[in-house]
């Protein structure tokens, strides 16, 4: 694994402009070496790069409870990211200027890209796997309410679901289906975890608003009926909520 000094130096002026000594004397200069070789398609650079430092896709995974065939997509759009190049955008390791460790910077587009993959599985999982979750439909407490307008309670439970704001609908899968804790969440989001509390509870209140508007839409029902739908929708996912909460 070699650079030559005139090719270090040439990439060090178009990654750090201006050459301030102050900034030279912080750089990471044994990444940045590293970074200008894999950059340059030195197999030799790539192979250390892969073995010392993907380590941080790993961890990554596992902090956010990652399938093992989301983990392994992310390493392949990693991969991609850090080693090519195309129109719209240069590769990572091209814009990696060693002001910070490769380590970390690694590790922000891991998890970037693992929001990216797990939103991406969260759209192609049915709204079923939440309905199912909120047992709604099988709740006694409705059962007279259910044996009048069960299939259009359960419509609009679903269209309430699917009209949820991404991130909304993100969080509420997180939390009801694959059981995640708040600090989970804020760890995919980069958040506090009182942040990411709050807004797993606001995207429940908003459900909670979006199936009082299509219940009413849909059922010429007494208001009373309609209170007692929202208030049991809330009750289920307060009971997922005492947990990750």
């Amino acid at each position: 694994m070699v650079v030559e000094l005139p090719r270090f130096a040439a990439e060090l002026r178009r990654r750090v402009d201006p050459l301030d000594p102050d900034i030279l004397a912080s750089l990471c200069t044994s990444d940045l070496y590293l970074a200008i070789a894999c950059f340059d398609g030195d197999s030799v650079a790539a192979g250390h790069l892969e073995r010392d430092y993907f380590v941080e896709a790993e961890i990554a995974a596992r902090k956010v409870r990652a399938t093992d065939d989301q983990a392994a997509e992310m390493r392949g759009h990693l991969r991609k990211i850090l080693f090519t190049s195309d129109a719209e955008r240069r590769s990572g390791l091209a814009d990696f200027t060693g002001r910070g460790d490769l380590r970390g910077y690694l590790k922000v587009i891991c998890t970037r890209e693992l929001i990216r993959v797990v939103n991406k599985g969260r759209k192609e999982v049915p709204i079923d796997s939440m309905l199912e979750r909120l047992e709604v439909e099988r709740a006694p407490e409705l059962s007279l309410l259910r044996a009048r307008h069960g299939a259009d309670i359960a419509a609009a439970m679903r269209a309430a679901l699917e009209s949820l704001a991404d991130r909304d609908r993100a969080l509420l899968r997180y939390s009801l289906v694959d059981g995640w804790t708040v600090d989970q969440i804020g760890e995919l989001y980069k958040v506090h975890r009182a942040t990411a509390a709050r807004w797993v509870a606001a995207a429940r209140d908003k459900l909670g608003e979006l199936i009082r508007a299509e219940v009413a839409s849909r059922l010429a029902i007494d208001k009373l009926e309609v209170d007692s739908l929202i208030a049991l929708v809330r009750s289920r996912i307060d009971m997922s909520l005492e947990r990750v909460l």
